[in-house]
């Protein structure tokens, strides 16, 4: 057009400006700027917008920073395209401090904000700024609730879900594939299986990734059975799995130690279904394997892997060499490890774990000094639990005895009951070299049993009591949430950092196999 004509108009510029940003090509974007500039065509508000858009989308800030400041007309969308912008490259404060600034928001510009709170895990943070769009009288969509959801999903707060689906249904939101399918993830990661299913079931279309929701959901819960029941039917019905459900199935083989199945499956995905197994697969390969106490498959598996194991793979082969006291495996594990720029903290730790238990303790004081050069630090266990709409956080070890007398007075009566019902405590948790007593306190103050305690103090009997843990129970808490589930006739829910555990009258859904 430059060269035959006719001339560009703003509408050309448009499109143009679109392309360049589409494509990430700042060049072209400063040609357009110029062509803008030297033919006076700033003073529209959809070009300044569009260029703002484009150097955001190049990477360029303070060209578009600038082109917003200069702008006599600023409009929501001049707003939303920079703050959008800001969240790409992952400056979330800048993104906050624009919003708050906003003289006029919409619906966009709390969609975008909510959805950088949650990409940022800052999951808290996104339901109550929902909240506070509520209460600016702006109602949500789909893309909020599918947000939302997702928040409600990794707190663990059933409540909420049960709230954020009653919200969809009473102001008639339109509940499509990706909104169903976020919220069958959320009631299965609140631990409501049974809603999840009733979504899924009302679901007119799924595609793969809502049936990998549903799969996962019958994981979590420990249900192999149907999980794979729905991985037959899935591909009865002619959709086609991907990767990701593979994982899914697989995982749900681990729970409840389906060896051959699992074994089947990840052989039919190259032979069947012309899908090349990553490294994922394999790993939920040797976690299967490792849980069902078959270390030498588990790591025979890893030697003939096609690609070179990962951090990820040594740990889950170290996470089966703690279970089943494994030293031999567990060290050439560590050897391997020690080759790798791996900063997981929970390596080091479960490698540190296998020595204090064979109670090696100059190797856990070399994994533990390693630790401390690379100046990387445990991560304390933590349990939070939703009583009348509000999560509360416990930490391992933390104190009980300020502003939480009540708390102490109810681990000491639990500690009590479970003494006369003939519970001892499992020291071999308590990994330090420390005598008995000291064992014993330090056990008594695992984070879940924290939650437990105040959930019993804060709920009324009968109503379940729902710990969300960020790392994997220990046999003793696990024991203890047991007898508690019979003693005090509540039934108790956990999601540790692997699966949920269902305790009702002394059993575990899980029966004794995580």
């Amino acid at each position: 057009m430059l060269r035959q004509g006719p001339r560009p108009d703003k509408v050309t510029l448009l499109s143009a400006i679109s392309a360049c940003a589409q494509l990430g090509d700042s060049l072209s974007g400063k040609c357009c700027h110029g062509y803008v500039i030297r033919n006076r065509l700033e003073g529209w508000d959809a070009i300044c917008n569009a260029m703002i858009d484009m150097y955001m989308k190049c990477g360029k800030q303070e060209m578009a920073c600038g082109i917003f400041d200069n702008m006599s007309n600023r409009t929501v969308v001049s707003w939303n395209s920079l703050i959008a912008g800001f969240i790409r490259s992952g400056d979330v404060n800048s993104a906050w401090q624009m919003f708050n600034e906003m003289p006029k928001s919409d619906l966009v510009s709390w969609n975008t904000m909510i959805g950088a709170l949650v990409q940022e895990s800052m999951f808290v943070e996104a339901i109550e700024l929902f909240r506070v769009m509520q209460a600016d009288g702006i109602k949500g969509d789909r893309v909020t609730m599918v947000e939302v959801a997702s928040a409600c999903g990794y707190l663990g707060a059933l409540d909420l879900a049960k709230w954020t689906h009653a919200y969809i249904e009473k102001n008639k939101i339109d509940c499509d594939m990706r909104l169903g399918t976020a919220l069958v993830d959320m009631f299965a990661r609140c631990g409501d299986p049974q809603s999840a299913m009733k979504v899924f079931s009302s679901m007119a279309r799924r595609d793969v990734s809502a049936w990998t929701a549903a799969i996962g959901a019958m994981a979590m819960e420990g249900n192999g059975e149907r999980a794979l029941e729905l991985f037959d039917e899935m591909i009865r019905q002619g959709v086609k799995p991907d990767e990701v459900v593979f994982v899914a199935v697989l995982t749900a083989c681990s729970h409840v130690g389906f060896v051959k199945q699992g074994w089947n499956i990840f052989g039919s995905m190259k032979s069947v279904h012309g899908i090349s197994p990553h490294i994922i697969h394999y790993g939920c390969m040797v976690d299967l394997l490792g849980r069902a106490g078959l270390l030498g498959e588990a790591f025979d598996l890893v030697k003939t892997m096609p690609m070179e194991p990962n951090d990820v793979i040594w740990g889950t082969l170290l996470a089966a060499c703690r279970t089943y006291k494994n030293v031999e495996i567990a060290s050439y594990a560590a050897e391997w490890l020690s080759k790798l720029p791996t900063q997981r903290t929970g390596i080091h730790v479960l490698l540190s774990n296998i020595y204090a238990s064979a109670e090696k303790w100059a190797d856990v004081a070399k994994v533990r000094l390693h630790l401390k050069e690379k100046g990387i630090h445990k991560v304390p266990g933590s349990s939070s639990i939703e009583v009348n709409g509000i999560i509360h956080e416990f930490i391992s070890g933390g104190d009980t005895n300020t502003e939480k007398s009540q708390l102490t007075l109810m681990l000491q009566e639990i500690n009590c009951r479970l003494r006369e019902a003939g519970h001892v405590p499992d020291l071999d948790n308590v990994l330090l070299d420390v005598d008995e007593k000291e064992k014993e306190y330090l056990l008594s103050r695992h984070s879940e049993k924290l939650a437990i305690a105040f959930g019993l103090i804060g709920t009324g009997q009968g109503v379940p009591i729902r710990v969300v843990k960020n790392l994997r129970m220990c046999s003793d808490c696990h024991s203890f949430a047991k007898l508690v589930s019979r003693l005090y006739n509540r039934e108790i829910i956990v999601r540790d950092n692997n699966r949920f555990h269902f305790f009702n009258q002394g059993l575990c859904s899980c029966s004794d196999y995580w």
